[in-house]
């Protein structure tokens, strides 16, 4: 190389310090090969320090995604390389590449007071039965509520359960930040939903009778409109944590409701109670028979003969066969009682004609053989006491008074002496004692 301003010249081979002959055969000096080694050894710093920084720079760009979390890039705003799962991951540093990691793998919950009472710090803690506002009535900018399909309203206090289940979706179409805008969304989406729902339900339906099926429906409608939208965010459940008419007409409501339920406990045991009796009297076989019965009082109705004939005689058959209460046990009862009827009544058939046959033969014969046999089945009578009287003598008895009619004798008698006033008697077994019967 040659410096402007003199005529020396040094090598341009900054690896071989020793001076070498310029063009022309003149040498370099000792100031020119020293400023040689410094500029060399400068080259060589500036090499490893920008080596030194790429390194660096690029090494900056190692992340780590936790277990319970995805990550995306975002190169210049546009998701690049798919999702990110657990454990490290590299991308170009900012302002490249952005690094958005969200904890998809969890669920998050979140409640929702849009449709809920504005409760004042001293109303916080107090059983809502207990409130009292007097006649003041809703504020539309502090109270939130939802109307009924019979023209009421109520409040109600949801908690929803969602989780991102595609954070390349989520990313691109709500929020490359955090879940704080899935919030925002799930939100809006309900709260539009249950305003939807709840108008095809009742008062009583929507805070008392119809609960887990107003949930469930607003569920399904949360998920048809987050479906629709299409943002990688999936609701896991909706929960009705309250839900109330207005305090206002909380006490009155109440009582309706207390007495609905009484009407449906009412209900709940009458039925109870008939099913008892059913079983009772026909077992098991009381449902097959009430649906015949109903079927008969139709084809009655209508004048179905062959109908009816045939619906009688299948209760009948269900009667004497399947019935297991007190109806079928009657039935089989009767049964049995009419052929035992039916057989005593041939046998006794039976004997009149052996005994008829045996009269025409010899009347008298047939007389004395009759009575000996009933006297014999008389004498042979456990208890009974024989007394034999020898021919010729006489057998008298006496028979005392009858042991009732003597003690009313004997009780008129006394009181007859205390109406005397000379209880002789009854003083003797009771001395100074008060003039009273003694039974």
């Amino acid at each position: 190389m040659r410096y402007r301003g003199s005529d020396k010249y040094m090598s341009s081979d900054p690896q071989n310090p020793t001076s070498t002959p310029a063009p022309g055969g003149v040498p370099m000096d000792s100031a020119g090969q020293s400023l040689t080694e410094a500029l060399s050894t400068s080259f060589r710093i500036l090499k490893l320090a920008m080596v030194v920084l790429v390194m660096l720079f690029l090494a900056s760009g190692t992340f780590v995604v936790d277990q319970n979390e995805q990550a995306i890039v975002l190169r210049l705003g546009k998701p690049v390389g798919g999702i990110r799962d657990a454990g490290f991951n590299w991308a170009f540093p900012a302002p490249i590449d952005e690094v958005v990691k969200i904890p998809v793998k969890q669920s998050s919950t979140v409640t929702i007071r849009s449709h809920w009472m504005d409760l004042k710090e001293n109303e916080q803690g107090i059983p809502l039965a207990e409130l009292r506002r007097g006649g003041k009535g809703l504020h539309p900018m502090r109270d939130g509520a939802l109307l009924t399909g019979d023209n009421g309203f109520v409040h109600a206090l949801w908690e929803v359960t969602y989780a991102i289940d595609d954070l390349t979706k989520y990313v691109s179409l709500v929020s490359d930040t955090d879940v704080k805008h899935a919030e925002k969304l799930i939100t809006k989406v309900l709260e539009n939903a249950a305003i939807d729902v709840v108008g095809g339900y009742t008062t009583e339906d929507a805070t008392v009778k119809r609960l887990s099926e107003l949930r469930a429906a607003v569920k399904r409608e949360v998920d048809k409109r987050l479906a629709g939208l299409d943002t990688g965010i999936v609701v896991e459940s909706v929960e009705i944590q309250k839900s109330t008419p207005p305090i206002q007409t909380l006490l009155t409501f109440a009582n309706v409701t207390r007495e609905e339920n009484n009407k449906r406990t009412k209900i709940r045991s009458a039925e109870q109670q008939a099913t008892e009796m059913l079983n009772a009297v026909a077992g098991t076989s009381h449902v097959l028979l009430i649906s015949k019965l109903d079927a008969l009082e139709a084809a009655q109705a209508d004048g179905d003969d062959a109908e009816i004939g045939n619906l009688t005689a299948e209760i009948g058959r269900i009667i004497e066969f399947e019935a297991s209460g007190t109806a079928g046990t009657m039935v089989r009862n009767a049964k049995g009682h009419y052929s035992a009827v039916v057989q005593s009544m041939r046998a006794d058939a039976e004997q009149y004609n052996g005994l008829l046959a045996e009269y025409r033969t010899d009347p008298e014969l047939l007389m004395t053989r009759l009575w000996q046999d009933t006297k014999g089945v008389f004498l042979s009578r456990p208890g009974l006491t024989k007394i034999y009287r020898p021919p010729g003598s006489q057998f008298r008895l006496k028979v005392g008074l009858d042991p009732k009619q003597r003690d009313k004798k004997e009780r008129d008698a006394y009181l007859k002496e205390i109406e005397d006033g000379s209880p002789r008697q009854w003083q003797q077994i009771n001395p100074g004692g008060p003039l009273t019967v003694p039974w």
